[in-house]
């Protein structure tokens, strides 16, 4: 039997598994430790007939429902990381790979809980649907985006003020619903605290599907595991330190809300889902991305390559449809593995040609170059000091691709250069290295900075990497890639 033919077979072998693993269960269910079968509704689910409201218009409507057993598969609401979604009538749903919710559409909802309010001039828990990413607007809370709050928020997208029996909110299919839940406090960096993701489909998905992405129109359900190829996965042996897959499925399994770049997006990265900080993102996509390449049981790191995934689904989604993470500082930092990852692992050419034809929508792309004589006796542009012998440095500029004008030649001119962007992306260079994904990454001249940056500062410190288990890994693995 060939090996393709193998893995595939191994990947089907585990596709039932994915979808009772821990990534596909609830927050208070995984916290009991209680899991749900599939396809049997959550405690909340067993619940969630709703109580009758007499003067409400659809009050008949709603008794019959309310006395009618609601059928196998059908819900009349349903949860996901503290948000509630009510539907007008038991309707068919059902879940994801990763957990997430699809409902058979076109659906009405009657609540979402927590209420979208509005009190002394701020509007909290907003939704949008099927955000668009080349727009840097939002409409989940007025109070985020900090003193750009009032100019960034629009009331028109958030599709959450009002909903109610009287005033339903009607959800097409191939309709991305994004829910979230706001800090009580304004002023907060982040201000959002949670989000969930209800996705409207006009079938069922297939059994094992991915989430299509919550940014854009097309909810096709291009990936499931059934179609993994699993040969980009070596296994090395563990060094000291290494973190334990269930940790990292915990700090990754939540939605990561980033289809605003920048400073503005910060404030509504939901601090219970991920870090608010690219730097920060990209140290914890590195240690993620290297515990794949371990030996370690399969068994103990298939969920950890589902969240990672469905990641990677999620960020081709922003800059498949006109989004950036833009180079300022660490802001737009560590988003391109995980997308790359799900590239290869799904063969999937549209993200492949994405990673292989753009370099500027990845902040360590658009932050790394070669110094060149860009025309007689000029190199890079006349920015940055740089001469004659520097041609074929590779070297990094906080806003290189959009402004070169700030690069800076001496190692220490903009303390950026060492405190937050190449010390956090030592994991996930590495790790492509180890998965053979140097060549589709199609940006050489990162792979050659990092390099350089590990080769000029002193092992042990953090400024190195910020991540100890990633320079272990450098020390042991970099000379055998």
């Amino acid at each position: 039997m060939r090996a393709s033919a193998r893995l595939r077979m191994f990947a089907s072998g585990w596709v039932s598994a994915l979808l009772v693993s821990s990534c596909a269960v609830d927050a208070d269910l995984a916290r009991s430790g209680r899991r749900p079968q599939p396809g049997a509704p959550s405690t909340r689910d067993r619940a969630a007939t709703p109580a009758v409201v007499s003067n409400s218009k659809h009050s008949a409507h709603a008794t019959a429902a309310a006395v009618q057993p609601i059928r196998p598969g059908y819900r009349r609401k349903v949860e996901r990381h503290g948000v509630t979604w009510t539907f007008d009538r038991p309707t068919r749903a059902g879940r994801y790979v990763n957990g997430d919710w699809w409902a058979v559409g076109p659906v009405s909802l009657t609540a979402i809980s927590p209420e979208c309010t509005t009190s002394r001039g701020r509007t909290r828990h907003g939704a949008m649907t099927n955000p668009d990413p080349a727009h840097t607007r939002q409409g989940y809370d007025s109070a985020a985006t900090g003193v750009a709050a009032q100019s960034r928020f629009d009331r028109r997208s958030n599709v959450a003020r009002g909903v109610s029996a009287a005033t339903p909110l009607e959800l097409a299919p191939s309709t991305s619903l994004v829910s979230s839940v706001s800090h009580p406090v304004a002023g907060r960096l982040p201000q959002l605290d949670r989000c969930a993701v209800l996705t409207v489909v006009d079938t069922p998905p297939p059994t094992g599907s991915f989430r299509p992405p919550y940014c854009g129109l097309d909810k096709q359900h291009r990936w499931s595991v059934a179609d993994l190829d699993v040969a980009t996965l070596p296994r090395l042996q563990p060094v000291a330190g290494a973190p334990r897959p269930s940790d990292l499925v915990e700090r990754l399994e939540r939605t990561w809300l980033d289809h605003v770049p920048g400073l503005c997006g910060r404030y509504l990265h939901p601090r219970e889902h991920m870090p608010d900080y690219g730097r920060d993102i990209a140290e914890l996509i590195g240690d993620a991305a290297l515990t794949l390449t371990l030996d370690i049981p399969f068994e103990e790191k298939r969920a950890l390559l589902v969240v990672m995934l469905q990641l990677g689904i999620d960020i081709f989604g922003v800059v498949h449809n006109g989004g950036r993470f833009v180079a300022d500082g660490g802001s737009g930092s560590g988003r391109k593995l995980p997308m790359l990852l799900a590239g290869t692992i799904f063969r999937d050419e549209r993200m492949l040609a994405l990673a292989r034809e753009r370099d500027d929508l990845f902040g360590e792309d658009a932050q790394t170059f070669y110094v060149r004589e860009t025309s007689p006796g000029v190199f890079n542009g006349g920015h940055g000091g740089y001469t004659a012998t520097d041609v074929g440095l590779p070297e990094w500029g906080n806003h290189h691709a959009d402004d070169p004008s700030g690069d800076r030649r001496e190692w220490g001119a903009d303390p950026y250069r060492r405190c937050c962007t190449a010390n956090a992306w030592v994991g996930m260079v590495l790790a492509a290295r180890i998965m053979g994904l140097r060549d589709r990454w199609s940006h050489p001249a990162l792979f050659d900075y990092v390099d350089r940056y590990m080769q000029v500062e002193q092992p042990g410190g953090w400024m190195r990497s910020r991540s100890p288990f990633a320079e272990r890994m450098w020390e042991r693995y970099r000379l055998q890639q």
